[in-house]
């Protein structure tokens, strides 16, 4: 990882852990504020994973999966700024159901990680450990119950945690390959 890339996700993690700081603090505005943010980053990502494609991806081997991993971040985006007129309680079981979703991702990309006798499998795993145990636990609070702020809540902590892991891997030993 260059000083430029750990710089990113260093400052990505920050705002992570800052935007799971105010929907704490605030979680009344919690629902438009976590739809706001959630489909332009979902919209951004699957963007540049389709431009990524479209420049270099496709002729990779295994290109196809920033097709197809682009394609559904960019529909899942466009999906949640759609539902931004339905109750605040669909919209939350939405938004962590994808939360839960990028939490199995990073388990199956640590596992992966680990048959490839890498080092950094072990930060990767819990993190996916973690967004999977929170978005679950936020799923089932929001279909026992019918408080938002529970959800919204649970939702923050997720976001922190997944900003504080964040931070961490920037500062994270890479392999140098020769």
């Amino acid at each position: 990882m260059s000083k430029i890339q750990r710089f990113n996700s260093f400052v990505g993690g920050l705002f992570t852990v800052l935007f799971g700081v105010v929907l704490f603090l605030a979680p009344y505005i919690g629902t438009d504020l976590i739809i706001f943010v959630m489909s332009c980053s979902l919209i951004l990502l699957g963007v540049g994973k389709l431009l990524f494609y479209a420049t270099m991806s496709r002729h990779m081997v295994g290109g196809k999966y920033s097709l197809f991993y682009g394609l559904i971040l960019t529909d899942l985006g466009v999906v949640a700024f759609t539902i931004k007129n339905y109750s605040p309680m669909v919209v939350m079981i939405y938004l962590l159901v994808i939360h839960s979703f990028y939490g199995a991702t990073d388990i199956m990309v640590a596992l992966q990680a680990k048959r490839a006798k890498s080092r950094s499998w072990r930060i990767k795993l819990l993190t996916g450990i973690g967004n999977l145990a929170l978005g679950i636990s936020a799923i089932v609070f929001g279909l026992t119950g019918e408080d938002v702020f529970t959800v919204i809540y649970i939702y923050a902590l997720g976001m922190a945690y997944t900003g504080i892991m964040r931070m961490a891997s920037a500062f994270r030993r890479t392999a140098v390959p020769y």
